[in-house]
Order: C-alpha cells, then sequence, then structure tokens
C-alpha cells in the first residue's frame, strides 16, 4: 500500500486493520442490540371492553389521583403494590357513597401491569374487592378518563351520580303558643246558662198563664 509519501510500514498496515475490525465489532453490537427495559412486560394486556370491564367489577367510577404510596408485596411475590388515595368525580356502577376512596394496583416485572397511576390525573377505575381498598387489576380496563371512555361507559351503565347523594330537605315546624286548656266546667258554662235562661222564660209564661 503507498500513499502521498510513500509506501506504508507492514505494522503501520496491522494497525489500522485492527482498528477497523474493533470499529465495526462496537459500531454492529450497538445496532444489534439495543438496550432494553428490565421492568418491560413480556405480555402485553389484552384489550377488554367497557361492557366486559364492567361485567367483572364491583365498581365502576370516575377520580382523580391526589397521591401514592408504594407497598410490598408479601414475601415470594414479586412487584410491588402502589396505593392511590382518589378523589371521586362520578359513580356509575357499586356502593360508592364517598368521596374519598383508596385503589391498589400493581407492578410485576415482565407481565401485563397496571402500575403506578399519575397523579394529578382522573381515571375511569374497574376496581373488584370490597373497597378496602378497591382493587384495580391489571388487564380490568382502568384507564384515563376521556370523552370516548365517558360516553362509552355512559352507554352501558347510565349516566351515573354523585358519590355522595343530596342530603334531603327536612320539615320544619313552628310550635304554636296555646294557653292553658280549657276545664270542662268552664267549656260548659255557656251551655247551661243557655238552658237557664231558656228554664226561666218557661216559668214566668206559666205564670202569667194562670193568672189570666
Amino acid at each position: 500500500m503507498t500513499c502521498c509519501n510513500g509506501p506504508v510500514p507492514p505494522s503501520r498496515l496491522r494497525s489500522l486493520a485492527a482498528a477497523l475490525v474493533v470499529a465495526t465489532t462496537i459500531g454492529a453490537g450497538v445496532a444489534a442490540a439495543p438496550p432494553a427495559a428490565a421492568d418491560e412486560p413480556a405480555d402485553k394486556c389484552p384489550f377488554i371492553s367497557v361492557a366486559d370491564s364492567s361485567k367483572r367489577a364491583m365498581a365502576v367510577f370516575s377520580g382523580q389521583v391526589t397521591a401514592v404510596t408504594e407497598q410490598a408485596k408479601p414475601a415470594g411475590e414479586q412487584g410491588v403494590y402502589y396505593l392511590q388515595d382518589v378523589t371521586v368525580t362520578r359513580v356509575y356502577q357499586g356502593e360508592i357513597d364517598s368521596e374519598a376512596v383508596q385503589v391498589r394496583s400493581e407492578k410485576t416485572p415482565k407481565q401485563c401491569s397496571l402500575g403506578e397511576l399519575a397523579v394529578g390525573t382522573e381515571y375511569m377505575f374497574f376496581t373488584v374487592s370490597s373497597g378496602d381498598p378497591w382493587v384495580a387489576e391489571s388487564g380490568g380496563g382502568t384507564v384515563p378518563v376521556d370523552a370516548e371512555v365517558v360516553e362509552k361507559v355512559q352507554r352501558v351503565l347510565g349516566e351515573g351520580r354523585d358519590p355522595v347523594p343530596p342530603t334531603p330537605e327536612s320539615a320544619e315546624f313552628t310550635p304554636v303558643e296555646t294557653g292553658e286548656p280549657t276545664t270542662l266546667s268552664r267549656a260548659a258554662a255557656p251551655g247551661l246558662a243557655l238552658i237557664l235562661v231558656g228554664l226561666l222564660g218557661l216559668v214566668v209564661v206559666r205564670g202569667l198563664g194562670r193568672r189570666r
């Protein structure tokens, strides 16, 4: 091999060849094996319709996440739980009568997982359990709220209701002032007086008749 300044020494050729092999190997490795997220699920959560989600759920409601707490799973179980504080905005199904509830989700490595929900985001929850806390299962249908989701839920479950029923108006009674109850003698006095007047009149009439 020659260059502009004369032939290249064999040692120089060997160095250039080795550098070229190393660069080619590194480039091929980077292109062939991009870094993968350790927690990326191998199985994506399957699609589930609103109708099927509602059938499986004990409660369906919309609400905004206000706080999240991470909880360890029992020994021997992979992943973690997340306990979300939720302010309920609308109830479509289930026994919910409070604006504040807790919803538990989970994250399991390499599996379909709902994971940690975003604080400040409103979700449509499809939950199971007795409500202490409510459990949003991975693949159970829980998703962020948008107009399309609300329309689908209302089509299946109706318009929904407020989480706290309005307090019924109570009837007010105005007390009526009354005096002492009238005794029997006082109530009967006017009638007795009339009877006496009638008797006296009858006596007078008879007396006048006898004189004639």
